[in-house]
């Protein structure tokens, strides 16, 4: 898919790095399925793109993502969600360039999540944190039962995961969630300077230290597909429908 076909996302190539954006700054870049299926396009054409050695994420008007557009998980179209979110997930985890993720505002949900399957991750020092999955009465995502014990510990991924509740930028740096925080809306000139870092490595020097670094991981895909199975049983129950309805008139 070419980028000027793209509505909610866009993409530009610019010195062997492709900058996508997430474009929903009025529903702070909330995620549907038609943003998951151009996003999953985008990743795909950027890391098969002779064009590209790095690879940017971020959003656009100061916002990371408020996470899943919510109106799709009530919406009848849930199975499609659930291909989408697992497209996503598989399509970042098997990424071969390097993954760059410029965090502003809010991250919530998979916009905390991808970050677990990101090289760089730079957040302003106002960003606000939330994976509120049990809130609304469903499960983790994206390998997060098992990549988030790992990158902040135990404890207190079972904090954030069980619990809901915000956290900030200065709680993910010392918990190793993230690699640099900069003043309020700098995370994009910060991030610069890794990448010019990065463009002064060889390609397949980064290649094959992502490729090794991933084998040593447990089989991150059968992760993902096991909690969407969970996902979506709990999504189908009428709790659940009627905390995200409740989420929906707030």
């Amino acid at each position: 898919m070419e980028s000027a076909k793209f509505t909610d996302i866009s993409v530009r190539y610019d010195n062997r790095v492709a900058r996508i954006t997430i474009n929903r700054p009025d529903k702070l870049n909330a995620i549907r399925i038609k943003t998951y299926r151009e996003l999953i396009s985008a990743f795909e054409s950027a890391d098969a793109s002779s064009d590209c050695n790095i690879i940017v994420l971020e959003g656009a008007g100061g916002q990371f993502t408020a996470g899943n557009d919510l109106t799709d998980l009530v919406g009848g179209e849930q199975l499609q969600l659930m291909e989408c979110v697992q497209g996503i997930f598989t399509t970042v985890a098997n990424l071969k360039k390097v993954l760059v993720a410029v965090v502003e505002g809010v991250a919530v949900g998979i916009g905390t999540t991808i970050l677990l399957h990101s090289d760089i991750v730079i957040a302003s020092s106002k960003t606000k944190f939330r994976v509120p999955f049990a809130n609304l009465g469903v499960g983790p995502e994206g390998a997060s039962s098992v990549l988030l014990p790992q990158v902040i510990g135990q404890k207190m991924a079972r904090e954030v995961l069980l619990t809901g509740r915000f956290f900030s930028a200065d709680e993910a740096f010392a918990w190793g969630l993230i690699n640099r925080i900069s003043e309020p809306g700098k995370a994009a000139e910060v991030a610069e300077e890794y990448i010019s870092q990065l463009l002064q490595q060889p390609l397949a020097s980064l290649l094959k230290t992502k490729e090794l670094m991933r084998d040593s991981q447990p089989d991150v895909i059968a992760v993902i597909e096991n909690e969407l199975k969970g996902f979506g049983a709990l999504l189908e129950t009428e709790e659940t429908q009627a905390r995200i309805r409740a989420f929906l008139k707030r």
